[in-house]
């Protein structure tokens, strides 16, 4: 069974990118949700903002910005 996370829907976070994804590229500044960014942040593809930290550990939900997904490697 899934863990379930308490997060806010309506406030919009301001991130950047420091990862080319497949809409947006490295250095591109985008507002989005908490669960949105919660996805990102585990892709490695954004950085979470001390903002979006805070208003997660307020929420009891900080697990979903500190575990990240291992990084693949790529073959040569």
């Amino acid at each position: 069974m899934a863990k379930e996370y308490r997060i806010n829907l309506t406030k919009r976070y301001k991130v950047t990118f420091i990862r080319d994804g497949v809409k947006y590229k490295s250095g591109d500044e985008v507002s989005v949700g908490m669960a949105l960014a919660s996805k990102f942040y585990a892709e490695g593809k954004i950085e979470a903002t001390n903002e979006l930290i805070n208003d997660a550990k307020m929420l009891g939900c900080e697990e979903l910005f500190t575990k990240r997904k291992s990084a693949r490697k790529d073959t040569v």
